[in-house]
């Protein structure tokens, strides 16, 4: 299961052939995510971006947030409370590395994929469509 390249960060194309547009508020909301390295909610995306103009409305946030996810650009991750959590996620597939005390969050490459695809296949008759996997700890920093 290999994911489709994505244009360049930062890319005027990101919405491209789709009915939505590059808008200031846009720019606001995913320079902010691009910025953070850790899993953000949309009211902390709210108090982020206080004060900014043009200014950024809550309702955008949650609409360019959900845009961005049915686009593969952000991940999402469920928090303690139940509210969803976004994270920009740029690169070709990969896996999370969360730090439990800061929030950082690092990348992991995904190469083990074909060997899973291969056991669930071959033992469990099992066709994977799409998978999520988060680790948990320390990172260097706060250790």
């Amino acid at each position: 299961m290999k994911t489709p390249a994505k244009p360049p960060i930062g890319s005027r194309e990101l919405f491209a052939g789709t009915s939505r547009r590059m808008t200031k508020q846009r720019q606001h909301v995913i320079g902010a995510l691009r910025s953070a390295r850790r899993y953000l909610t949309a009211k902390e995306l709210h108090e982020r971006l206080r004060g900014r103009r043009p200014p950024v409305g809550l309702a955008t946030i949650y609409r360019t947030l959900e845009a961005l996810r049915e686009m593969g650009w952000v991940s999402t991750a469920t928090q303690q409370h139940g509210e969803a959590a976004y994270l920009w996620c740029a690169s070709e597939h990969h896996h999370h590395a969360v730090c439990k005390r800061c929030g950082r969050v690092d990348d992991v490459p995904c190469k083990a994929l074909p060997n899973y695809e291969r056991i669930l296949s071959r033992g469990l008759g099992f066709s994977l469509t799409e998978h999520q996997l988060e680790f948990f700890g320390v990172c260097a920093r706060c250790s």
